[in-house]
């Protein structure tokens, strides 16, 4: 970090803190902008100045997240030295491109094709940032910000009451914030699922005719397909549900209502695999063998022992699930509670092993207790109840299940688990909160109707009016 990094870092968290300004004041009548608006922005960009230092000072071998800004660098390279061969190397065909495109491509650090496509879009804000790393960061986070925003607007208009909790569910949960705003797929991936969620519920409100809202829709769902499949598969099922109990809270009859729900359920589930093996026709990557080849093969990339296994590569701090079969769906459901489990409930304060991960076992103790302790409050018949009962709720459940057993199977490392899992944990955190909100309010409702019947069975008493 020279001092051109560190003036660049000045200007442009004045410049990000000028436009947010300016995005609050064009929406000055909204009393969320006012209230929240530049708090969340500020978790936003100083959380992504923190990952950038540690990434700079701390994780010297620099990460994936240095990686895809050098990718980033060779693209506005080629830019602007060779803008002629420039839209050949970011068709990133290798076997199809002149010498002096396969140049530029031969030092790039990523080839894979959701990583090329990160790397391209990243080389925007390296473009506008001066090749900064800092810059390109702060930019990064504001971009990533509008998602996140717009996540927080559609939890409050599910909930507004929970004006407060859902701020902290969206805005300032610190691993998200820290993680989830510098330069990396999870920042870009959660920015995508809070557009893709909120212009959801914005089409299904009927304003179907927004050219805009299909627009942003298809520009999130695209992303996620093509970067992370496995969070737009974990997302439609969830949706689904979401949408269809939402038209289900009209029905009358209670039994018809009722039955819906495991009805629904079972549409989910077989949309999900319907799109895996829709999916699997076009890429055999998408196919449930490759998903979990694809695990396998992460797991023996992080769950490394010997010389290979330090802290200084990245992979110093592993886990494992166990034994499971891999050929059958038994397996992996015998699984499924543990790769969930390590997900929001782990690493446990024993396996800490650094400062890092003493953050992380901290922040999963909170969800660990807060989880035990709703169970417990609320009591698994009203939780079922209230889950049934909200088609939000159930979504939020739905995805942070799915969501946490993909990346939780996958990833076999605490530092690369802490950065996949974030765009689940917001909705896990909203759901543990929009819980013990119910269960409160119950209580209330329960108050409020036991005092009014004292005050009825007293009126008719003699002399109770004086």
């Amino acid at each position: 970090m020279d001092i051109v990094d560190v003036f660049l870092t000045f200007v442009y968290m004045g410049i990000c803190y000028g436009i947010g300004k300016m995005i609050q004041n064009r929406n000055s009548k909204n009393p969320l902008y006012k209230k929240w608006f530049m708090k969340g922005l500020s978790a936003k960009l100083w959380g992504g100045l923190a990952f950038a230092l540690v990434y700079t000072f701390y994780f010297d071998y620099g990460g994936d997240t240095r990686a895809y800004w050098g990718d980033a660098k060779v693209l506005t390279q080629v830019l602007l030295e060779n803008p002629t061969v420039y839209f050949e190397v970011i068709s990133h065909n290798v076997n199809n491109v002149s010498s002096e495109a396969l140049d530029y491509l031969l030092r790039m650090s990523f080839h894979a094709q959701q990583e090329y496509y990160v790397a391209n879009f990243i080389s925007i804000f390296n473009l506008l940032g001066f090749g900064s790393y800092f810059s390109t960061t702060l930019l990064v986070a504001l971009f990533s910000y509008w998602g996140v925003w717009h996540f927080f607007l559609l939890l409050v208009s599910k909930y507004p009451r929970m004006e407060k909790q859902m701020a902290f569910a969206a805005l300032f949960i610190p691993s998200v914030f820290f993680w989830g705003s510098g330069i990396s797929k999870d920042s870009l991936i959660f920015c995508c699922v809070g557009l893709f969620l909120y212009y959801i519920n914005k089409l299904a409100s009927g304003r179907f005719w927004q050219m805009g809202t299909l627009l942003i829709i298809a520009a999130s769902g695209y992303f996620m397909f093509v970067v992370k499949p496995y969070v737009l598969i974990s997302l439609v099922p969830a949706v689904v549900l979401w949408r269809t109990l939402h038209l289900r809270d009209n029905i009358k009859n209670g039994f018809i209502k009722a039955a819906v729900l495991p009805l629904v359920g079972a549409i989910a589930i077989f949309v999900m695999v319907y799109a895996l093996n829709f999916l699997a026709q076009y890429n055999a990557r998408y196919s449930v063998d490759s998903f979990v080849d694809t695990a396998a093969s992460m797991q023996g990339w992080h769950y490394v022992e010997g010389a290979n296994s330090s802290a200084e590569n990245g992979r110093g701090s592993s886990y494992t699930l166990g034994d499971y079969d891999q050929s059958s769906w038994k397996g992996l459901l015998k699984i499924f509670p543990a790769a969930v489990n390590v997900t929001y409930f782990r690493p446990y304060l024993w396996e800490v092993g650094n400062a890092g991960m003493l953050a992380q076992a901290l922040e999963s103790l909170v969800f660990l207790l807060a989880t035990v302790y709703i169970l417990l409050k609320v009591g698994p018949l009203k939780v079922y109840g209230y889950i049934s009962n909200d088609s939000f709720l159930l979504m939020c459940l739905v995805f942070a299940m799915f969501f946490g057993f993909a990346v939780g199977f996958s990833s076999y490392n605490f530092g690369a688990l802490s950065r996949y899992k974030i765009p689940s944990v917001p909705f896990y955190v909203a759901a543990l909160l929009i819980l013990w909100e119910k269960t409160r309010q119950t209580k209330l409702d329960q108050r409020e109707r036991t005092v009014k019947k004292k005050l009825r069975t007293n009126a008719g008493v003699p002399g109770f009016a004086r």
